[in-house]
């Protein structure tokens, strides 16, 4: 089976063009004093504009020296652009899931693709998700873990997992922006201690909130091996029996009850850490995941850290490298 990496992210060309114009997306490309193109974006993102970031040849080239057969692509999370006036970010997200299915069907042996939706307005976003499994022929969805501070269990956002829930194919949530970024601007903690924690509170929002309950269906997968969450789900069971009238409103189980529900990519940096997580939730509930072309993924690549696990079968290392993924993107019967 083929290896495959879940968390791959580029920049569309269409999002650096509208980062060189003025723009509500909070974008823009600036020239250093060393002449190198730095692209700033919303969520203290600064980083020099690399081909890594843009080019299908460097993308496939890094796949070649990390070996990934295939990678289900999607638009970075800057240009999540959930901050942006409506209407521009009405306007930018079929421009973007325009590039990736020209991307994939440039590749098709070598990318699957994930499109975005401009969250802040849900008729638009469901429209679009229409529009990018039934006509651009895209594989899944990724979307961030809040929207400008209101988490995934807000009643707005129901409609669209429905309708993810019924085309069938995959949602990868990514941390972005996360809560309390204004306490962890020292140490580069936003992102080394904010996102993990972010995708933890978005786990638990989706738990605790009844959206796996109602759509058991729903095919979920969360960065960076759950964050926090697997790592306190018995905290999370605890609350569950004891805060009865705040935690079991919209729940009949404790939260570990949803954990195969869902999955996770494989990035915990740690040899005991994805070995506890394949222990709570099955090696056939973990994919790879490589959160390129970011320094935070793993150097060498995620096959290669998984494969070096000693804690780790032979058989959980080919299920988490390409069994679970193969499963997670099999059609429907």
């Amino acid at each position: 089976m083929a290896t495959l990496d879940i968390h791959c992210h580029f920049f569309p060309q269409a999002f650096l063009d509208a980062a060189r114009r003025p723009n509500s997306l909070r974008a823009r490309i600036e020239r250093r004093d060393d002449g190198r193109e730095h692209l700033v974006c919303a969520g203290n993102f600064d980083h020099p504009l690399t081909p890594d970031f843009y080019a299908a040849a460097q993308m496939i080239a890094d796949m070649d020296r990390t070996g990934i057969d295939l990678a289900a692509i999607s638009s970075a999370p800057p240009t999540l652009s959930y901050w942006a006036e409506p209407e521009a970010a009405r306007a930018l997200a079929p421009k973007l899931n325009d590039s990736i299915a020209e991307r994939v069907a440039a590749h098709p042996d070598r990318f699957l693709g994930l499109a975005t939706v401009p969250l802040q307005d849900i008729d638009a976003s469901i429209q679009e998700a229409r529009r990018a499994v039934r006509e651009l022929r895209l594989h899944g969805f990724m979307i961030g873990s809040n929207v400008g501070g209101k988490n995934l269990n807000h009643p707005d956002y129901f409609p669209f997992f429905e309708t993810v829930a019924g085309l069938g194919v995959p949602l990868f949530i990514h941390p972005y922006i996360p809560a309390g970024e204004e306490r962890m601007q020292d140490y580069y903690l936003h992102n080394l201690l904010g996102m993990v924690a972010e995708t933890g509170l978005a786990i638990a929002s989706m738990i605790y909130g009844g959206i796996l309950e109602r759509l058991p269906t729903l095919k979920v997968v969360f960065a960076h091996a759950g964050g926090v969450f697997p790592y306190i789900v018995g905290r999370m069971d605890h609350g569950y029996r004891v805060r009865q009238v705040e935690c079991t409103a919209a729940i009949p189980h404790p939260p570990s009850h949803y954990l195969r529900q869902v999955h996770f990519d494989c990035m915990s940096f740690n040899h005991r850490a994805l070995r506890y997580l394949v222990d709570q939730v099955g090696a056939d509930r973990v994919l790879l995941g490589s959160d390129y072309p970011f320094d935070m993924g793993p150097i060498g690549g995620p096959a290669a850290e998984v494969q070096a696990n000693p804690l780790l079968s032979a058989a959980e290392k080919e299920q988490i490298c390409a069994g679970t993924a193969a499963a997670l993107f099999a059609p429907a019967p």
